[in-house]
This record gives structure tokens, C-alpha cells and sequence, in this order.
């Protein structure tokens, strides 16, 4: 029986190389299975400088303030209709933008954070089950005692402009809001001040704030809207997860 051939040292050291880069993959590999998806601090110190200096805020607020400006355009098409077109046309490269940056903006953060997970469909449909839940409860709970439940301003005005331009509004209402919303107030300002679950929470706050509910069923109902977003971009750190659930909740909204 002839011996196997004794193999070279370039050959010896190419396979203990090659030996020790699978194990430092499969040490990899079981390090990232191991970090939690949302292992934030409860709380950090922050700076009042260093919030000021975040280019997180700056995308926020230029984000959200061009998210306004699209609605703006639309709302100015009903007062000025012999530019309506115009305004439409704006509104509409407004929106393309906004998306483009955002989802891009949200790949380069999702992959520099190997805790972020994939987004899983069951956490969107239990979180879906858990909001309508409690707005169906709220809701029949006022009418049990016979509290009048006030309309929205800020939704009365979105009815009535997607009434007059539904193409432009319906695009702006399921797509770029979610997008863009989720971005600011679940993923920047948390970051802006380094991310912890108050940062999260102060954050879902301002969101609230900012869509200027009206009476007690405004308050209720968008503090149920926030913890339920936050509850989806916490479950798997994946603001995906987010902005699916804002999405399918505001198509509801439209449908129903």
C-alpha cells in the first residue's frame, strides 16, 4: 500500500488558517445568537451638548418637517386650485424623497447593529390584535358611560383632503407617514440621545404630542397607537417591524 503524499508546509499552514477562520466564524456565529434583539439600558446620562451635536436630531427634525411640507402642498391645492397640479406634482417628489432617504438610512443603521432580527410577521399580527383590541374596549367603555367621544382635528383635516386628492393622500398616508414616522420617533431621537427605553419612551411621547390629539379618546387612543408602534421596533430591534404595523393600522383607518 502506497503512503498519501506528505503534504507541504504552505500546505499545512493554509489549512490551520483555514482552521482557525471557521472557528473564529462558529465563536461569531454563536456570539450573535446570543445578543438580545433589544437589550437597551433602562436609562443613560445625557448630555445637553452632545444631544446637540447628534446628527440623529438634525435627520429627524429635516425628515419630519419635509413629511409636513408634502402635507402642506396638498392642503394649499384646495385653497389655490389653478396650481393644484403643481402643488400635487411637489408633494408627490416630496414623498419619493423622503422615501428613498429613509429606507436607506434605515439599512445603513440596520446593518452596523448585529442585534437587529429579521422582521417576523407573528409579532405584526399580535401587536395589530393587541391595539385593536384595546381601542374596540376604550371605545365600548366610553359608550357605556355615555362619554362623548370628540372628533379629531388632525383627522377630519386628513379625511378631508384625501377626499379631494385621494391618489396623493393615500400614498403620503400609508406609505410615507409610516416610513418616515418610525424613522424620527422610533429610531432617531432615541438614538439622538443614545438609546435606552426612557429615550424610546420620551420619544413615542413627542410623537403623540406632535398629532395633536383632542379630548380624552385622542389621548387614549394615540398612547395606544405609540406603545403599540414601540412594541413592534422593540420586539425583534427592527423598525421594519414598525412601520409594517403603522402601515397596516393606517390602512385600516382609511378602509373603516
Amino acid at each position: 500500500m502506497s503512503r498519501p503524499p506528505k503534504k507541504s508546509k504552505e500546505r499545512l499552514m493554509y489549512e490551520k488558517k483555514h482552521k482557525q477562520s471557521l472557528n473564529k466564524q462558529i465563536r461569531k456565529e454563536r456570539e450573535l445568537r446570543n445578543l438580545k434583539p433589544n437589550a437597551y439600558p433602562v436609562t443613560r446620562l445625557i448630555l445637553i451638548r452632545d444631544f446637540l451635536r447628534s446628527t440623529d436630531l438634525y435627520k429627524a427634525i429635516g425628515l419630519f418637517v419635509m413629511a409636513q411640507i408634502a402635507i402642506i402642498s396638498v392642503s394649499a391645492s384646495i385653497t389655490h386650485p389653478h396650481i393644484a397640479g403643481a402643488l400635487n406634482l411637489l408633494a408627490v417628489i416630496i414623498s419619493i424623497v423622503l422615501v428613498i432617504v429613509s429606507i436607506r438610512e434605515i439599512n445603513k443603521r440596520q446593518r452596523k447593529d448585529d442585534t437587529r432580527r429579521p422582521v417576523n410577521f407573528s409579532h405584526v399580527v399580535r401587536t395589530l390584535i393587541i391595539m385593536i383590541a384595546l381601542i374596540m374596549f376604550m371605545t365600548m367603555m366610553f359608550a357605556l358611560f355615555n362619554i362623548e367621544l370628540d372628533t379629531q382635528p388632525n383627522q377630519e383635516t386628513l379625511n378631508t383632503l384625501t377626499g379631494h386628492f385621494p391618489l396623493v393622500m393615500i400614498l403620503i398616508i400609508t406609505i410615507v407617514s409610516p416610513i418616515v414616522e418610525e424613522l424620527v420617533f422610533r429610531e432617531l431621537i432615541p438614538y439622538a440621545t443614545g438609546p435606552s427605553y426612557v429615550s424610546f419612551i420620551v420619544a413615542s411621547i413627542i410623537f403623540i404630542v406632535l398629532h395633536a390629539p383632542y379630548g380624552l379618546l385622542g389621548w387614549l387612543s394615540y398612547t395606544i397607537l405609540s406603545c403599540g408602534f414601540l412594541l413592534a421596533r422593540l420586539s425583534n430591534n427592527n423598525v421594519y417591524t414598525a412601520i409594517i404595523v403603522h402601515m397596516i393600522w393606517n390602512i385600516l383607518s382609511l378602509v373603516a
